[in-house]
């Protein structure tokens, strides 16, 4: 018997990626299941086996030619549901979508490709051409989670409060038009960001509006109703009391009853006694715009924090039902990193019920690296940037913003030149510094460097390989952000410790003017 075996390939490019039959590449930290739907779709036909039969008796003829394989699919759907990550186009989770014909909806209302800004969580419906690489986006729908007054902040646990919703920052959280050590009471700010568990938010965009609230100034907070009593008509959202006496019901259907999901708005300030006065009050369903948004056979990319697990097959992300199966694929972890309020993303399809199941799960790698420098030398075509010495790399998923004077708004690598002044936030995948987030910054004589601790040798310590000098006038912090003396500090630093130094650079060491021991256990600010 003579067996011959005839191998079909057709390769590609995708978003700067290789895909066929038997290339396809994936990156760590991105999300690709696509890239796996493409190589199916390639699959099965695109290998043919051919035995040619002889000497097994009778005529010992052959097989006809084998039929030309398929071409690939002429288009895949795409749900993306992230932040967005870049603005020139538009980058959700790794991918980027152009926008020339996307409809864009703003909290329900008509908006427009420009009112997007980085970090804000966006629903993105899209279709990737396999011949060319292209993805193209056809809607994209921004959703808020609150709009109101901030009624308290806890720098400790950094977090806020607003309108009884709790609201987590961290060093991935973009503020507009004010930062965190600004934020004050009474301030009107507007929050999107991902859910976390007892619906918790983790921002990754927060605007302040205004300084205070005027009358007038309509207020909405999204969420579960708790403690309903008809015979007042108050309900909890959070800790918010609301009134909803004079409010509108938009309820299509539903039930007004504690667990109902919904969106309540008010224009009055505060009442002396607390509540908030409704004047409307909508049943929403959080998923909505997602399962609108996705076919049966689309490929579905979620990025969230676990918010219910029960085990590897059945948890929540960001509220939305998951389920892993033997097949899925863990980057930066495995099954057992599955946890309540892990921050994961995700891709796979919907299943007839609504669920994704997962073909990839990637854990996010937390960002502890901070360098705020300018920039020594650059190669936008090799997305990498050399500061303090240190070679950071970028890739897909990095945030990019303008958070200088210049303000460019369709912001990327290609914008920056060597002396720009930038600051990053990134994350150590190996040997390899990654940024999560990059911004340009204005002019600065100091600079900043947050890592951990490669080295001790008093008075200096090594952190990415660059020496940090202390001197008689260094200020140092502990973990608690109390001011201590070298004396202390030295006694508690230790290499992989979390050290923030800021100070001068020489081209070769930075002598400090404050070094800080940080935690970096949930966030790192």
């Amino acid at each position: 018997m003579q067996v011959r075996v005839m191998k079909y390939t057709q390769p590609g490019t995708v978003n700067g990626g290789r895909y066929g039959l038997f290339s396809i590449s994936r990156d760590r930290a991105g999300a690709s299941g696509w890239r796996k739907r493409l190589a199916r779709s390639l699959s099965g036909p695109a290998v043919i086996s051919l035995l040619l039969v002889s000497g097994c008796g009778g005529d010992g003829g052959g097989s006809a030619p084998p039929p030309p394989p398929p071409p690939p699919p002429a288009s895949i759907d795409i749900v993306s549901v992230g932040p967005v990550s870049a603005i020139g186009s538009v980058t959700v989770n790794g991918i980027r979508f152009d926008t020339g014909s996307s409809n864009v909806v703003m909290d329900d209302q008509p908006g427009n490709f420009l009112d997007l800004q980085v970090g804000m969580i966006v629903s993105v419906r899209g279709t990737l051409t396999p011949s060319s690489g292209a993805a193209r986006a056809n809607g994209i729908s921004y959703v808020s989670d609150a709009n109101g007054v901030v009624t308290s902040i806890d720098m400790a646990s950094n977090s806020f409060e607003v309108l009884g919703r709790t609201i987590l920052v961290d060093e991935m959280t973009m503020f507009h038009n004010v930062t965190f050590d600004t934020l004050a009471e009474g301030n009107v700010v507007r929050v999107n960001g991902m859910w976390r568990s007892q619906e918790r938010i983790q921002a990754t965009h927060v605007e302040r509006i205004a300084n205070t609230h005027t009358p007038g100034m309509m207020m909405e907070v999204k969420g579960m109703i708790s403690g309903l009593d008809p015979g007042t008509q108050h309900f909890f959202i959070g800790t918010q009391s609301c009134d909803y006496s004079a409010a509108t019901l938009e309820l299509g259907g539903a039930t007004l009853e504690n667990g109902l999901y919904v969106a309540v708005s008010g224009s009055e300030p505060m009442m002396s006694n607390g509540d908030l006065l409704l004047d409307r009050i909508q049943a929403r369903d959080r998923d909505q715009d997602r399962d609108r948004l996705c076919s049966s056979d689309c490929d579905f990319e979620l990025e969230g924090y676990i918010t219910r697990f029960v085990s590897p097959a059945d948890f929540d992300v960001d509220n939305m039902p998951v389920s892993a199966t033997s097949s899925t694929v863990y980057v930066n972890g495995t099954v057992d990193t599955l946890d309540l309020d892990v921050r994961v993303a995700v891709d796979g399809t919907l299943d007839s019920s609504g669920v994704l199941i997962a073909e990839r799960i990637v854990f996010r790698l937390p960002s502890v690296i901070e360098i705020e420098a300018d920039i020594e030398d650059i190669d936008a075509a090799a997305g990498t940037l050399v500061l303090l010495g240190v070679t950071v790399a970028t890739n897909e998923s990095t945030w990019f913003h303008d958070d200088s004077a210049s303000d460019v708004w369709e912001f990327g690598l290609g914008d920056l030149a060597v002396g720009d002044r930038v600051e990053v936030r990134a994350y150590l995948d190996g040997t390899t510094v990654t940024a999560s987030r990059l911004e340009r910054e204005d002019a600065d004589d100091s600079v900043t460097l947050k890592a951990p601790v490669d080295a001790i040798a008093r008075p200096s310590i090594t952190l990415l390989g660059i020496t940090v000098i202390s001197t008689d006038g260094t200020v140092f912090q502990n973990e608690l952000q109390e001011v201590i003396d070298a004396d202390a500090f030295f006694g508690l630093v230790s290499t992989d410790s979390i050290v923030r130094a800021e100070g001068s650079y020489d081209g070769t060491a930075i002598t400090a003017s404050q070094m800080f021991l940080r935690d970096c256990s949930s966030d790192c600010l």
